[in-house]
């Protein structure tokens, strides 16, 4: 998913402008009257521009790829096809019908080379590489390209809103909204209807987005004319249609991307391996014979993208970031705060119901993977320890789950899962939540709700930590180490609070250093 929404991005923020620009200008080529050519005219101006090409140490424009059934004698060569495009040569020469001269560029193209495109628009870098992003446009390559920015642009939304298909594809053209919070901080919204579980005409409903969302949705009122849908448009035989087949177009996508971007290390949405069963079915005597063989050798094969993938996989990062919100932000960078907290909020289109069963299993994943690490002999330390330790020991002796025995999985998360009842996993310790004796719940009466208080979460009865927080306390140490830095001009109070804070983790990664728990035999 990374390296294709990075393709996403670069076609809505940067490939759009260049094929938008070139839409324009070939626009306005078409709408330029061709004077008729006086006697010998024609081949003036071929010549001058094959002269043109020659100087520039250029090729003839090649005939399209997908058009070499127009000249099957041709050769394919890298790709480009062994041809003249003489459309496109009467295009940039600006000569009307010039079939008589297309020896003329035959004898050209022997003599130059054919390359790809014509149309001399310009294009945006690749980053990666410093290059520009594609070859120089044909007709129908700029045709395929809008429909590529197209595809971009549904994925964008699709994937910065959790929205299903139909309701992305469903979008007016006004659906875009910006809204100021109460905080100062502005807040990009787009505006639609939800059809899941709804009657048939739907329900209105509001997604919080990020800005690359509003920036597609530009994209597609420049590119598409339809009068109400943003997703409409005037197709090639004159009549308005919706976008379509999105799970093709996807993966159209998908391979289009590769065709620009691969290198010598690889396609740029990786191929993974798939290799056969080593256990087939004994009656398909074929399998059998491979598997007596041995495994079947691995081949690489594409992921096929559809359009649930991109709601659930949003779904499922915000759920298994383990310390929430923050560590949601950070790993979205840019996304920042409004990704996490809008998504996860109030839209009636269901998907925080997602995130919630998605958060559920994390959970239990997160406790499954504590459990293990305290039957290896993991360190654990903190208030709630004893507790939560001696429930462990319980399902260890209930499981029989001892060294050379394998305790069923299924069991193991069955008997785990209500302790992901009170489970609140964070940096720098796990909160095994119990109001009795939480410190954030009496020092937050005031307030009628808990507030949690890094220090006081570090000495609360309910905290626990394991070897997965040894690493982040160290870090944390550094950090308060580093900023304390010249404490010169620092107030006295404070330079004793931000002392007292590297002590209490220096204790706390001492505590964890020395605990070590003797096994049950």
């Amino acid at each position: 998913m990374r390296p294709f929404l990075t393709g996403v991005v670069f076609y809505v923020e940067t490939a759009d402008q260049d094929v938008i620009t070139a839409r324009e200008e070939l626009a306005r080529i078409d709408a330029t009257t061709v004077p008729r050519s006086g006697p010998g005219g024609a081949r003036r101006k071929f010549e001058q521009f094959i002269a043109e090409r020659r100087d520039q140490g250029r090729g003839v424009p090649a005939l399209p790829l997908e058009r070499h059934a127009r000249r099957p004698e041709a050769s394919i060569i890298d790709g480009v096809v062994q041809a003249p495009n003489l459309t496109m040569v009467e295009l940039l020469t600006q000569v009307r019908s010039a079939y008589h001269l297309l020896p003329l560029l035959q004898d050209a193209g022997r003599e130059l080379g054919y390359e790809e495109g014509g149309l001399p628009f310009s294009r945006a870098d690749w980053p990666p590489k410093g290059l520009p992003w594609r070859p120089e446009f044909s007709r129908s390559t700029l045709e395929a390209e809008t429909s590529y920015v197209r595809t971009a642009c549904w994925a964008a939304i699709a994937y910065l809103s959790g929205m299903r298909d139909a309701e992305v594809r469903d979008l007016r053209r006004d659906c875009a909204r910006v809204e100021t919070a109460a905080d100062g901080r502005l807040r990009y919204k787009i505006h639609g209807r939800v059809f899941k579980d709804r009657k048939v005409t739907g329900e209105e409903a509001d997604w919080v987005v990020l800005d690359l969302v509003h920036r597609a949705v530009e994209v597609l009122l420049e590119l598409n004319d339809d009068p109400t849908h943003l997703f409409g448009y005037t197709a090639s035989h004159g009549s308005l249609g919706l976008i379509r087949q999105i799970p093709q177009r996807l993966n159209d996508f998908r391979d289009h991307l590769n065709e620009l971007f691969s290198d010598e290390a690889g396609p740029f949405v990786p191929a993974h391996a798939v290799t056969g069963t080593d256990n087939p079915d004994p009656q398909d005597e074929e399998a059998q014979e491979v598997s007596d063989t041995g495994m079947v050798p691995a081949e690489p094969m594409a992921w096929w993208f559809d359009t649930l993938q991109f709601r659930r996989t949003l779904a499922w990062h915000i759920a298994n970031q383990p310390f929430g919100m923050v560590a949601g932000t950070r790993q979205y960078k840019y996304a920042s705060f409004a990704i996490f907290e809008g998504y996860a909020g109030t839209s009636a289109s269901g998907f925080a119901d997602e995130v919630e069963a998605d958060k559920a299993t994390a959970k239990l994943d997160y406790v499954e993977d504590l459990y293990h690490d305290w039957n290896e002999g993991g360190q654990s330390a903190g208030g709630a320890t004893p507790r939560i330790e001696a429930e462990f020991d319980r399902i260890r002796a209930e499981l029989g789950d001892l060294p050379g025995t394998a305790a069923s999985p299924e069991r193991l998360r069955t008997m785990l899962r209500h302790l992901t009842r009170t489970l609140h996993p964070g940096v720098l310790n796990d909160c095994f939540h119990q109001p009795a004796t939480a410190v954030c719940e009496k020092r937050s009466k005031g307030l009628g709700r808990p507030l949690p208080m890094l220090n006081m979460c570090l000495t609360c009865p309910n905290s626990r930590r394991s070897s997965v927080h040894l690493p982040r306390l160290h870090q944390a140490r550094d950090g308060v180490v580093s900023e304390l830095g010249d404490t010169r001009e620092l107030p006295a109070h404070q330079h004793a609070a931000l002392g007292h804070f590297i002590a209490t983790l220096d204790s706390l990664i001492d505590e964890l250093r020395q605990t070590k728990r003797s096994e049950t035999p």
